[in-house]
């Protein structure tokens, strides 16, 4: 079902879709055009050609791909990499998870590149007025700014996003509409013909194609959006949009063609259509836009780690809600790479014309990911014809795949840094993930049944020291009737721990995103219960306050009685006690392990120097709480 669909256009929701879907996409007129130009010398051919590339790409690429396509990818609402991998992971092979973690790392690599690029073009305009400027510092500033402001929450200053970005597209199609006047045949640029004469025939025909790319950086928040403002406002709004940034463009075309039979040098087309007295105004609302760009890509890096760690593909780590509303995150381990890698991209490369190899990369490969999950979705949600799902995905592929190589032609010149940040992020993962496996298998479930009766007796008898009234464990086995074996162990065997009751808490992680129920089993009557909480992947679990709610529903239907079993205690009508009872597992490194397997084990032990404890991340009262320890070899 469409449930984003749902949302209401209207002025109101319109505005706010500007602030929150593209400030990435939307700030691109800084530096895209520039890189196209390079140092070639200016020509007819190359400004003609380079515009109708933008012209097509933006069609092609944000328009029929996004807008028209993937937004058709409704996760109950939600949209994104992940939201598309949970549509379709239950036919899809196990391995496409991978693809997911593809495009989820080169985004986190897009989450770094983005503020620094973005900015870094924004105070490059003060250049303008003082040529001696050097933007680097004030880059720095700004960064270390916008990073440690998250943990206070956007929710307040995210109200002015979108009046932000409704004053940045008018400001983009004012100077636009003034230029394309001065030479209105730039408007023959639109002819695909002359793209494909630029690219067959100019000498960095390569390089340009990697350039243009740069237009639809961004186009994936169009998808990984979808939550926030639903579809019909994302593709309403896209039209206002798209008209904007293409008047923009080719404006600066008509100007750059001024300076016909002239090479670029440092100037930017997009600070050269402002008259000398409004750049530093122009600088200022650039600014801005970067910002809420920027910001943008943090709060978008947050959830996908967010969702990443119930999808048992990141480790877990600290997750904050400083706004009052729920959905906004803060990860403050995130936000401290997020943070270091942005201005490390700054230091590096100094100057936004050297990142834009590095930014260019992060962004095809995320889009090549987001076209292999809508194989499989369009295939088997959508029931497309086989014919027309092959003949989408060999458009996309080839046109994804060709900038694609031609980013990687700019290894040398920094596009390595990005395949280097989108491996590290990938690596994370992949050792999550298979260590998470490895560690599942390992767990060795039995069958509770031969243990009933023994669990029984050791509950009444009066010789062993009463543990707790109720004990909780959390088990990971899927069926009722299964559980651990060292659970078993832990209450019988190590030190018996008689209890009135035993409860058996298990966590379901389903693809509907903000699913939040669960399921009551009695095993053994009046003595074992289990609990089934069916989360969605972007609800943070609180076993805590979950396992309330569910003991106080159960009480209220009759099904247990929620006060203590002390007779002193219960002629008060004192409610019961719980202890939650922990088990945090390690890896041993042993012979039965293979080369890969103790690999991965190291890798994942190192990681979880830099984990939150599972009583932390599922809001584990520590007054109710025991720890054991179970190490698997």
């Amino acid at each position: 079902m469409d449930t984003s669909a749902h949302y209401r256009v209207n002025p109101t929701a319109l505005l706010v879709t500007l602030g929150i879907v593209y400030g990435d996409i939307g700030t691109s007129p800084l530096y895209v055009l520039k890189a196209i130009i390079g140092t070639s010398t200016i020509s007819q051919d190359l400004i003609l050609g380079g515009l109708s590339c933008i012209f097509w790409t933006l069609t092609l690429q944000a328009t029929f791909k996004y807008i028209l396509i993937t937004l058709q990818a409704d996760n109950n609402g939600e949209g994104g990499i992940f939201s598309l991998y949970a549509l379709i992971r239950r036919r899809a092979p196990d391995w496409i998870i991978y693809i997911a973690m593809i495009g989820c790392a080169a985004l986190l690599a897009d989450g770094i590149l983005t503020p620094a690029i973005s900015l870094t073009a924004s105070i490059e305009g003060l250049k303008v007025v003082i040529p001696n400027i050097s933007p680097v510092p004030i880059v720095i500033g700004i960064l270390i700014g916008l990073f440690t402001f998250q943990q206070f929450g956007t929710d307040t200053v995210g109200k002015f996003f979108g009046p932000i970005m409704l004053v940045w597209f008018s400001m983009l199609t004012f100077f636009g509409l003034v230029h394309i006047s001065d030479n209105p045949a730039v408007l023959m640029a639109i002819n695909p013909m002359n793209a494909l004469n630029l690219l067959w025939n100019h000498p960095n025909s390569w390089l340009i194609v990697g350039a243009v790319f740069l237009c639809v950086t961004g186009a994936e928040a169009l998808y990984s959006d979808l939550g926030h403002v639903g579809r019909r406002n994302i593709q309403y709004s896209w039209i206002f949009v798209k008209i904007a940034l293409l008047i923009n463009y080719f404006g600066q075309g008509a100007w750059t063609l001024s300076l016909e039979g002239q090479t670029l040098g440092a100037a930017n087309p997009f600070f050269g259509l402002m008259p000398t007295w409004f750049v530093p105004v122009g600088v200022g609302i650039a600014t801005l836009a970067s910002i809420v760009a920027s910001q943008a890509l943090i709060t978008g890096s947050f959830s996908l780690i967010n969702e990443a760690i119930k999808l048992k593909s990141w480790i877990r780590v600290k997750i904050m809600y400083p706004a009052r509303l729920k959905q906004q995150l803060f990860i403050p381990f995130i936000n401290g790479v997020l943070l270091i890698g942005s201005c490390g991209v700054v230091l590096y490369f100094q100057e936004s014309t050297k990142m834009e190899a590095a930014y260019g990369i992060a962004i095809t490969v995320a889009m090549l990911s987001t076209t292999l999950l809508l194989v499989w979705f369009l295939s088997y949600r959508k029931k497309w014809p086989w014919v027309q799902v092959l003949g989408i995905t060999i458009l996309f592929v080839t046109v994804e795949g060709l900038f694609t190589i031609a980013n990687l032609q700019k290894l040398a010149h920094g596009a390595w840094v990005t395949l280097a940040l989108g491996g590290l992020f990938f690596l994370v993962m992949f050792i999550t993930n298979k260590a998470e496996l490895l560690l599942y298998q390992k767990r060795h479930f039995v069958s509770i049944k031969p243990s009933l009766k023994i669990i029984e007796a050791v509950s009444e008898d009066k010789e062993v020291p009463k543990f707790a009234s109720n004990i909780v464990y959390l088990t990971y086995a899927q069926q009722p009737e299964r559980i651990e074996k060292y659970l078993i162990k832990s209450i019988f065997q190590k030190q018996p721990k008689r209890a009135d009751h035993y409860w058996l808490l298990h966590l379901n992680e389903v693809d509907q995103p903000f699913t939040n129920t669960y399921r009551f089993t009695e095993i053994c009557k009046d003595k074992i219960f289990r609990l089934d909480f069916d989360l969605g992947y972007k609800v943070q679990p609180n076993l805590k306050e979950s396992f309330i709610n569910a003991i106080n529903e159960l009480c209220q239907k009759g099904v247990i009685s929620s006060f203590s079993t002390y007779p002193s205690l219960r002629k008060f009508n004192l409610p019961a006690d719980y202890l939650f009872i922990v088990t945090r597992s390690t890896f041993n490194i042993s012979y039965k392990l293979s080369f890969g397997e103790q690999v991965i084990i190291r890798g994942y032990n190192f990681l979880k120097r830099f984990s939150e404890p599972a009583e932390d991340h599922f809001g584990l009262d520590k007054n109710m709480l025991l720890i054991e320890y179970v190490a698997f070899k």
